[in-house]
């Protein structure tokens, strides 16, 4: 036990460790995306920009007949150098907005179009830089609810929340465009890890929490077999300490003459081997029902006559003053086995004695849909209901030490029910006793 507890925990840091990584991983993959949307906007502005400066330099008059704003376009092969690595690249002053032809395309004809033309032009025109700006975005799959562009010298109020792109030019020229963020796109993007990840940790979840459940549900059952066999051998040690102690007495005290002394000795020893039998009886029927091939001999019974020998019996050996009703007519029948059939109705007649107190009041009613044993008893508290068929369960009760039991006689009961076809159930509330009714047309 105390290795598995170190596994356990360990297993379950790991868990959490795993999570903690994956939530790791994800925020990672989401920033890695989120950057590479934030690449793709600087584009769209710098697009847009482009846009806007062409629409200036016509309407200043510098474009030509055609209404066409000449371009010269000079294009390095190469911002590297000849670096192979990542500090090489960074000793070369690598700039990021070479990376791609396109972006260097762009850059170039942005710088030309200012360093030409940009003395004559006037104030941007940022309405129409922002009217640029946000159809480029659609054009590119974003949608973003705001969309604001602040020109050097200006200032946007409400910007919180928003993301913000800062673009130069020649690192002279700038523009604040604010945008709200695009958390929609980046989870749509990451939907699929998203979905799988969330799955494997719900069976993970899933299963690291059945494992516990069956662990401690196999714990328990350990402890009811433990109490078990502490009552089950208490139980047998007593009946035969009895009837050896009265076996003994004859042989080393023999007193052939006092018959009362002898026949009081004899019928001590009989009764308790009677009960020893009967524990044992339990016991094999218990182990019985584990063969999965235990054939029910049924037979044609008449119910009244049954129950009635049933209750006789059970009043006989209750002990305590005990009122047995039996509401069943004459002519009802049922096809089962006689043997495992009177134990049931026996085992739960003696469940209603053994539990009640000084005297006990039992209704059984029986007719061709079933049978119903009922008493005045305390009850059983709802929350054991559930488990009182499984095996070694005993309801906790603050007398379980005073009233001895194995938890197998309703085990047996229901295992037999089942045998027959049958369906078995319990209703009780505490201190108005309890009703088990048995199902003959299931």
């Amino acid at each position: 036990m105390k290795h598995f507890r170190i596994i356990l925990a360990a297993t379950r840091i790991t868990v959490a460790v795993l999570f903690a990584a994956n939530v790791f991983f994800m925020v990672q993959l989401y920033n890695s995306i989120k950057a590479r949307y934030i690449d793709d906007v600087e584009q769209s502005l710098c697009r847009a920009e482009q846009i806007e400066i062409v629409e200036r330099i016509s309407k200043s008059g510098f474009s030509d007949s055609a209404d066409m704003v000449a371009v010269a376009l000079f294009l390095k092969k190469s911002d590297v150098g000849d670096a192979s690595t990542v500090d090489e690249l960074a000793q070369a002053g690598y700039s990021q907005g070479y990376r791609r032809p396109d972006k260097q395309i762009l850059s170039e004809i942005t710088k030309y179009l200012h360093h030409t033309y940009d003395a004559g032009l006037g104030e941007p025109d940022i309405a129409e830089l922002e009217s640029a700006f946000k159809r480029d975005l659609n054009f590119s799959g974003y949608y973003p609810e705001t969309v604001l562009v602040v020109g050097p010298d200006g200032a946007a109020e409400f910007t919180a929340g928003l993301w913000e792109i800062v673009y130069r030019v020649d690192d002279g020229l700038t523009y604040y465009a604010y945008i709200s963020p695009l958390t929609g796109n980046i989870l749509g993007e990451m939907s699929g890890v998203i979905a799988s990840s969330a799955l494997i940790a719900l069976v993970l979840t899933f299963g690291f929490w059945y494992l516990l459940h069956v662990i401690e549900r196999l714990r328990t059952i350990e402890e009811m077999k433990d109490d078990f066999t502490n009552n089950m051998t208490h139980e047998l040690k007593t009946p035969i300490a009895i009837a050896y102690a009265a076996n003994d007495a004859l042989l080393q005290y023999p007193e052939p003459s006092d018959e009362e002394r002898t026949r009081r000795y004899l019928t001590a020893a009989l009764d308790q081997l009677s009960k020893l039998s009967g524990l044992v009886e339990n016991i094999l029927a218990m182990s019985m029902e584990r063969r999965r091939h235990l054939v029910m001999s049924k037979e044609k019974i008449r119910l009244k006559e049954f129950l009635s020998a049933i209750a006789e019996q059970q009043k006989l050996g209750a002990g305590k003053p005990c009122d047995i009703e039996l509401h069943c007519a004459d002519d009802v029948s049922v096809w089962a086995d006689p043997t495992h059939f009177s134990n049931v109705i026996g085992n739960l007649i003696e469940n209603s004695i053994k539990y009640s107190g000084p005297g006990v009041a039992i209704a059984i009613k029986a007719d061709d849909n079933g049978v119903s044993v009922e008493d005045n008893g305390p009850g059983i508290p709802e929350k054991s209901l559930p488990y009182i068929f499984n095996k070694f369960y005993r309801v906790p009760r603050g007398n379980t030490a005073e009233v001895r039991g194995y938890g197998i006689g309703l085990f047996y009961v229901k295992s037999i029910v089942d045998k027959h076809g049958w369906r078995i159930s319990a209703d009780s509330r505490p201190g108005k006793g309890c009703k088990f009714t048995i199902t003959f047309r299931v």
